[in-house]
């Protein structure tokens, strides 16, 4: 099972200069050097902490430069998750800009963080828009991308989500704008009601988000599961305490619960549930909360509480490109990485590949993202790089799997695990499913 401290994450991440940083420093050579050849905009970048990390500047010119940005969140709910996602669309840029960049330029990077509040998400999109960004990796999760990819598309900006799992983004018009590198919830819903069923469990009170996740998460789990759902609670991200709703999943007696949440709210939630007994029948997850950190912010003095309680997740097939992945992520940053770090990594090698194969910009990205995905030869990170320099026809293999977009941008293949906690307080993967 893949693990890793958040907190180290937090600290590697504020140590590291942000690839843009050279890139300012050239751009201004270029501006001072180069008269009216190129239009730079200056701008500074923020911290996880509120700190101002660097100034930094981005050429809009007509070379074909790259220049993308990640929007995740490196605060709020899903700041478990964030750093490490981060972490590996960086490491498919600065592995791409060592081989020589694209277009004969290197990439220009802006990290910007999302949280998970749909205003500061909004914020982030217009800071890469007004930088002139082709393509964005992000956002996370599937309520903050609705409110970014509308703005993003109007402003011809390729968006390639590692972790939207909502099945509205399947129907959602995005005039061909949007991709994701993990699969639809459509399918997680019917292997969490399957996993449920395997355990004996012939009723559940399922507590879920109360927003397009959550919300499309439990009716797949809902219309697949055979089973009775005796109650059904959605709660909302922001509220301060969760005991009401615990309440009404206790009262309704069922077999067992399923918890549709993200970590910091699922600690709120599991400690209401410990206060009211309700820890005492198994409880089951979807990805939200695979988070090697959730036992012991839950349950400080004793992590063992939710062991043998399992979930589900999407998951890497074995290979050559998961195997890399994994080698030169820890080579890079001395750790383990957690969830959606593989389909982060492959998001961003997507838009590198889709620019090498055009100009760079958003409607090439958009034009070739697709063919970039498969269709010809197998190949993983900088070697399709190559092949797309010389102009061949090649099938980026994703450390997530294959990818092969689909006609509405869905990846065309799904693996999950099952996974569980442990009594020392960790996670670990138990099977496959799927592929």
């Amino acid at each position: 099972m893949i693990t890793q401290s958040n907190e180290r994450e937090r600290s590697a991440m504020k140590k590291r200069i942000p690839v843009i940083a050279l890139l300012a420093v050239l751009a201004l050579v270029a501006a001072a050097c180069g008269g009216d050849d190129a239009d730079a905009d200056t701008t500074t970048t923020t911290a996880a902490d509120g700190t101002t990390q660097a100034t930094t500047t981005t050429i809009a010119d007509e070379g074909g430069q790259l220049v993308m940005a990640s929007i995740l969140p490196l605060t709020g709910d899903l700041a478990a998750f964030g750093p490490a996602m981060e972490n590996s669309v960086r490491l498919a840029v600065d592995e791409a800009n060592a081989s020589g960049g694209v277009n004969g330029e290197q990439i220009a990077y802006l990290a910007l963080d999302s949280g998970t509040a749909e205003q500061v998400a909004q914020d982030a999109a217009n800071d890469a828009i007004a930088q002139g960004v082709g393509g964005v990796v992000g956002a996370a999760g599937s309520s903050i991308s609705l409110s970014i990819i509308d703005l993003l598309a109007q402003s011809e900006v390729v968006e390639v989500s590692p972790s939207n799992t909502s099945a509205q983004f399947t129907t959602l018009a995005d005039d061909g704008w949007y991709f994701r590198t993990a699969p639809s919830d459509a399918l997680q819903g019917a292997f969490t009601a399957q996993l449920v069923e395997n355990s004996g469990a012939s009723s559940v009170a399922v507590i879920y988000r109360q927003d397009s996740y959550g919300q499309g998460l439990f009716e797949a789990f809902e219309g697949a599961f055979g089973g009775t759902v005796v109650t059904s609670t959605p709660y909302a991200p922001e509220a301060p305490d969760y005991s009401a709703e615990v309440t009404t999943l206790a009262q309704a007696d069922a077999d067992a619960v399923v918890c549709i949440c993200f970590p910091a709210t699922g600690a709120l939630i599991h400690t209401a549930a410990f206060e009211q007994g309700l820890l005492d029948v198994p409880w089951f997850y979807t990805d939200g909360m695979l988070d090697p950190t959730f036992p012991e912010t839950a349950f400080p003095s004793d992590p063992s509480i939710v062991a043998g309680f399992q979930g589900t997740a999407p998951a890497s097939p074995t290979g050559d490109a998961i195997d890399t992945f994994t080698a030169n992520y820890e080579a890079a940053y001395g750790m383990e990485f957690t969830l959606f770090a593989p389909q982060s990594y492959d998001a961003a090698w997507l838009i590198i590949l889709a620019g090498e194969m055009g100009d760079g910009s958003g409607p090439s990205i958009k034009e070739n993202i697709a063919a970039a995905s498969g269709g010809g030869e197998k190949c993983i990170g900088v070697a399709c790089l190559e092949l797309a320099r010389n102009g061949v026809d090649f099938d980026y293999v994703g450390a997530s799997g294959e990818i092969d977009f689909d006609s509405v941008g869905d990846p065309g293949t799904a693996l999950y695990q099952i996974w569980q906690y442990t009594e020392d307080g960790d996670t670990e993967q138990v099977s496959l499913v799927g592929g």
